[in-house]
Parts: C-alpha cells; sequence; structure tokens
C-alpha cells in the first residue's frame, strides 16, 4: 500500500510499494485516465443510420439501410430527461456475479433505437425494399474475458430476466427487457423461503431461447435481476432496430430474424458517402466515465482501447492499449512499474502502488480532473462504495476512490486473488492525499463460489475502513 501527500508527494504510509499486485478493477483508473486526455470530457458518439439506393415519393426505399456503429456504450438506453447517464449503484451488468444486488435503470434500453427510428419514418421512408444492416467495421473484431467488445451495444448487449418471488414452494414470476422476437425465454425458477441462497442460472440451449431455472428467497427485492449474455449482438442490434422501425410505420420486407448481413455492406468509405436518414448523439463522455468508474463497467472499460485507436487512425485493441501505455509514460510513471493488457483489470493487469498514486496525482493536475474526481465512487455515499462504512461515519462523502476485486485459483484453489481500492482522501486535517491498497491471493475457507463472494464484499469492507481510517490518520500513527 501507498499514501501520499497529493500536492508534495511526500509518502505517509508505504509496504511493498514498489511490488507489483494484481490490479482488479483499479485498472479502470488507468484506462479512463488515458481516455479522457485522448478523447475529452465532452467527446460525443454520433450514431448514424444511412441508407444505400433511391427514395420514391411513396416513401418506398429500393435500397438498405445501414446503422453504422459508433461505440456508444449506452445508446439511449440509461439517458435521463436531464441528459445525464442513469448510474445505480450496482448495476445489471454485476447481476450474475453477485445475485440478489443489481437494480435496473427505469429507462427505456431501446429509447436510442426507438428514436432512430422514429427519425427513419421522418425522413420519409415508409418502406425498406432492401435489408436492415448493421455495420460494426469501426475496429476489428475482439473479445476480452469471452464478452465481444463491438462497435454497435443495445442494453449492454444483455438480456435482463427479472424475477419476482411468490411465497415458499411456488413459482416465481419471470419477465425480461428488453422485448424483442430475438429471444424466448423458457422459466422455471421456484420460491424458497427467507433468507435462503438464490440459484438463479440462465443459459441457451438454442438459438434464440433463453433457458432460467433455479430459486429465489421470499425475501429477496423485486425484481430481482439475472442476466444472458446476447452471443451475436449485431444480430441482436438489426433486430431490435426492424421491430422499432415496424413499430413507426416503416415496413421492411427483409425477415425481422436472423443473422446480420455484413457481407453486404460496401466499404466503410463509401458508406460514409451515403446519405444520412438519422443520427443518434449520446451524452458528453464524462457520463460514460462515470458510468465505467461508479459501477465497475468492464466492457464500457473494454471500449476505451478500440476508440482511442480509432481516434489515431488504428484499428485494433492492441493499438489501443499501446496508446494507454504511452499515456502513462508521458505521465512520468515508470513502465517497469506496470503491466496493462486490457482496461478491465483481468489477471494479467499488474501494478505496484506507487504507480497508482502517481497516476492519481498526475491526473489532479489534467485538463480534465475534474470529470475523473467526479466518476469515482464516493465511500459511504454512491457506486460500488455506497455501503461499505456507515452513511454517517466521519468519512463519508471525504473519499473518491475505485475498488478491484478478482475471483480465482491460487496453488490450486478458491482464493480472492485481488482485492484492491486507490483513489483520494480529503483528510480530516484538510490535505488532500491519494492511495493505494493492495490485497492479493488471499485464500476462500472452502471451495464455495457463495463463500468467495462473501468474502470479497467482507474484504470490500475492511479496506473501506483502512480508507476511513487515512481520513481520520493520514500517517497511521497510534
Amino acid at each position: 500500500m501507498q499514501v501520499a501527500d497529493l500536492k508534495t508527494g511526500k509518502v505517509l504510509q508505504s509496504k511493498n510499494t514498489e511490488s507489483k499486485f494484481m490490479t482488479g478493477s483499479t485498472a479502470k483508473t488507468f484506462a479512463v485516465g488515458a481516455a479522457l486526455d485522448d478523447l475529452g470530457s465532452d467527446h460525443r458518439f454520433r450514431t448514424p443510420i444511412v441508407h444505400s439506393g433511391s427514395i420514391s415519393e411513396a416513401g418506398r426505399l429500393t435500397g438498405n439501410l445501414v446503422m453504422v456503429g459508433s461505440g456508444d456504450l449506452t445508446l439511449g438506453g440509461r439517458t435521463t430527461a436531464a441528459g445525464q447517464l442513469d448510474v445505480p449503484d450496482f448495476d445489471h451488468y454485476d447481476a450474475n456475479a453477485v445475485p440478489g444486488m443489481a437494480t435496473i435503470t427505469r429507462e427505456d434500453p431501446l429509447a436510442g433505437i426507438n428514436d432512430l427510428a422514429r427519425q427513419v419514418a421522418a425522413s420519409g421512408i415508409r418502406q425498406v425494399d432492401g435489408n436492415v444492416i448493421i455495420d460494426n467495421r469501426l475496429w476489428d473484431p475482439v473479445s476480452i474475458g469471452g464478452t465481444p467488445v463491438t462497435p454497435t451495444l443495445v442494453n449492454d448487449n444483455l438480456i435482463d430476466l427479472l424475477i419476482t418471488p411468490g411465497t415458499p414452494g411456488n413459482p416465481a414470476k419471470v419477465d425480461s427487457r428488453p422485448k424483442t422476437a430475438a429471444f424466448t425465454v423458457d422459466a422455471n425458477v421456484t420460491t424458497t423461503p427467507a433468507g435462503t441462497k438464490p440459484t438463479v442460472k440462465t443459459e441457451s440451449n438454442a438459438p434464440g431461447h433463453i433457458r432460467v431455472r433455479g430459486s429465489v428467497p421470499a425475501d429477496a427485492t423485486a425484481p430481482f435481476v439475472a442476466t444472458f449474455q446476447v452471443p451475436d449482438p449485431a444480430a441482436f442490434a438489426r433486430t431490435v432496430l426492424i421491430e422499432a422501425l415496424e413499430r413507426n410505420g416503416v415496413t421492411v420486407s427483409a425477415p425481422t430474424l436472423g443473422s446480420n448481413p455484413g457481407s453486404d455492406l460496401p466499404s466503410s468509405e463509401e458508406v460514409k458517402a451515403l446519405p444520412v436518414s438519422a443520427t443518434y448523439t449520446s451524452p458528453p463522455f464524462r457520463e460514460y466515465a462515470k458510468l465505467i468508474n461508479k459501477v465497475s463497467h468492464n466492457l464500457g472499460a473494454n471500449l476505451l482501447p478500440p476508440l482511442m485507436a480509432v481516434h489515431h487512425g488504428k484499428h485494433t485493441y492492441a493499438d489501443g492499449m499501446q496508446i494507454e501505455r504511452n499515456f502513462l509514460a508521458g505521465a512520468g510513471i515508470d513502465p517497469n512499474s506496470f503491466t496493462l493488457v486490457d482496461a478491465q483489470g483481468l489477471t494479467g493487469d499488474k501494478a505496484t502502488p506507487a504507480a497508482q498514486t502517481e497516476l492519481l496525482r498526475h491526473l489532479s493536475h489534467s485538463r480534465d480532473f475534474s470529470t475523473f474526481y467526479d466518476s469515482m465512487p464516493s465511500l459511504g455515499v454512491d457506486g460500488s462504495l455506497a455501503d461499505v462504512i456507515a452513511h454517517t461515519d466521519p468519512a463519508a462523502g471525504h473519499i473518491r476512490a475505485k475498488t478491484g476485486t478478482l475471483v480465482g485459483a491460487f496453488k490450486g484453489k478458491l482464493a480472492l486473488t485481488t482485492k484492491a481500492l486507490a483513489g483520494y482522501v480529503d483528510a480530516k486535517n484538510g490535505h488532500r492525499l491519494v492511495f493505494a491498497i493492495y490485497v492479493n491471493n488471499v485464500p476462500v475457507p472452502s471451495n464455495s463460489v457463495s463463500d468467495a463472494i462473501d468474502l470479497a464484499l467482507k474484504a470490500n469492507k475492511q479496506l473501506g475502513s483502512m480508507a476511513a481510517s487515512i481520513y481520520q490518520n493520514p500517517e497511521g500513527r497510534n
């Protein structure tokens, strides 16, 4: 660990400060810091729908509609009336990882898709005789941790399964969102006595079919959220777009279901030259930084390297990671003090506490520091740190920090491979401090994933308490 004064750099506490530790999701501070430097807080994503062919006076398009992916993480699905992103304390994106804690946002996950469809209808198109195609060629295809990182995303490429428990021994009610013909849901979930552990599993045994099995306790907060990862994001986006077009009076001759005919697209340069029928413009990037850091959004973090690559005229995730590493080197951080291979914080990502605190100090002098600072969870207030200490604790609201958690194997046994916390403390003595705490490879008492989750939650509170003690006593004196 390391604690240092933000202004002077004076080290107040240190232990193994030059040793590399697995970062977990504190790696997102490196990625978000680099992306803010590269894209800026005010960057907006613009997702167009263009068309080929001609449109008759009656509104008949003899050609294709093409939605061009821009890397917009939310595509309107979280945008509030105030133009901000709705960021819960525990997001649906991690619903399966920590069962029973996730909540869903109030906004329509298809809001951006519906807006685009309305614009297409308003442009005069009434019938599409060609196809509807998603253009996902903004960067080269890539998956991180088994999850496709795609330029077009709808509802984080997830189907939400919303479960309402009944009385013990009776079926629970299962609903889903967004509503689409792309998937049917076969659910058989029972209600167990209050206080029991949930056992919900989602899987697919055939294309377009989601199978939900298991149980939820009678006292689970409704809706209990589980999710299913969409295996083909482009096909999913195509289907929900066709459905939205038809809801807005635009008929499409091509089948609603099926694969995305990306091979029918002309070159990217030719697509750029096609007439625009609709455009969805996102909130500013500062809102995305907040979403990524507050709830530790892995897919959002993993969009950052290819977005930076595209900004520099390149096309691969690896290109973007090199841009991130170049940013860190330019910030004066020793390249030997970190190893970063992805943006979300998987096991290959390592850094020293000294590197982490040096990054935090560097960002405090950056153009977009207020955005970065505001994006971090506030201890005892919101995001992944909302319930880590009591809201009435003197330190609550005075610490902004990013969490990191990984569960995996260590010496052949289940372990909490990473628990981390890094950020800023506005200490009781009036000084602003930076700190980094890493704990690696803590054995789980049993081989139970449920016990591993409990250990991670306990460790989160312990690290939060350590941060609260730094607020009271920066030098750690007895």
